[in-house]
């Protein structure tokens, strides 16, 4: 089965299980009281539920720091700790944050035991997060540049436009600096705004901002949403423009988004993704990292229901080029089963 296939399935199955992205999306941001900065520790453990393992965590949860709720890191977080809780005598929950920048921070300090950034963020020597170790490489996020202006095709059209680069602390603004950068734009050219995934559709509607960058997994739950409402494009992203951005820096690769991941959308965008990275702080307990891993690997279709983003996520690739070291509780679960 091809990843077409596999993603149209997916996308079916999230349908049939009551998760269309827009009442998805609504009913999250209600109950997070409509702010993007604010955290919130959200857990559905339940002890009374027969585990099928047991892990010794105490009263403690095991907390995700992941992203704004419109995102693809929320849907994901919050489906991987119901899923670990369901086979687990564990307690697991959720933490909204800004993204990969906050998240690395957090994990970094042991506020929260683990994590989800993108690769650039994790791995950068300006951030040098430290007591980080890679739990499972995920999957590649896409950096989706959405605009409702029809002139608007390439990286040079963005002179004198409206732009919102991504919230503070998170990955997309990161991202999309450097590749600004690697485009030869000077930022002061533009109207400049640092807004969340939620604030950038907001922007978009009300006619506020002209583009928005979104990096994350394919589809983006916001993107599905505004195509509902407006007449999009996404911007493309040149071949040189990604040859100077990995002259630069390492880990990103220029691929396209295809043509049947947004309707409305027919042609594939070449575009610049990076690798998203689960890790936790090197506390965690080594018997702890295993079952994540396990609890990942074992139940992947199930995960996949809440966003097709990890549908094709292998063991064989879970430790590939990562540059700081992997958790000895997840080394063991990727040699047993004979993954790299």
């Amino acid at each position: 089965m091809n990843f077409g296939t596999t993603f149209a399935l997916i996308k079916l199955r999230r349908m049939l299980v009551g998760m269309k992205s827009f009442l998805w999306v609504a009913i999250i941001f209600l109950l997070s009281g409509c702010s993007n900065t604010h955290s919130e520790i959200r857990s559905s453990y339940d002890p009374y539920k027969a585990p099928s393992e047991e892990l010794a965590v105490g009263k403690k949860s095991i907390v995700l720091a992941t992203g704004d709720v419109s995102g693809v890191y929320y849907p994901l977080g919050t489906g991987l700790m119901t899923i670990l809780e369901e086979y687990n005598k564990a307690a697991f929950g959720t933490r909204v944050t800004n993204a990969s920048i906050q998240n690395a921070k957090l994990v970094s300090s042991n506020e929260v035991e683990l994590g989800i950034s993108m690769a650039d963020v994790l791995y950068s020597d300006e951030l040098s997060q430290k007591h980080l170790n890679v739990l499972t490489n995920l999957y590649r996020n896409y950096m989706q540049i959405v605009t409702s202006d029809p002139s608007i095709e390439s990286l040079s059209d963005l002179k004198g436009k409206r732009v919102s680069l991504g919230a503070e602390g998170s990955g997309t603004r990161f991202t999309a600096e450097r590749l600004l950068d690697a485009a030869g734009l000077s930022q002061e050219t533009m109207d400049i705004s640092y807004l969340s995934f939620t604030q950038s559709a907001a922007g978009m509607n009300n006619g506020t901002i002209d583009v928005a960058f979104l990096s994350s997994g394919l589809p983006n739950p916001v993107i599905e949403q505004l195509l509902e409402e407006e007449n999009l494009t996404l911007v493309k992203v040149d071949e040189e423009t990604s040859k100077r951005l990995n002259q630069q820096y390492e880990g990103y690769e220029w691929q396209e988004i295809p043509s049947y991941t947004y309707e409305g959308i027919t042609e594939p965008t070449p575009t610049v993704t990076v690798q998203n990275v689960l890790y936790a702080n090197e506390e965690l307990s080594n018997e702890l990292a295993y079952h994540i891993l396990k609890g990942i690997y074992e139940h992947l279709d199930e995960w996949a229901v809440y966003h097709p983003a990890v549908a094709n996520m292998t063991v064989e690739e879970a430790a590939t080029n990562i540059a700081i070291p992997l958790h000895p509780g997840a080394k063991q679960y990727i040699n047993e089963v004979g993954g790299k």
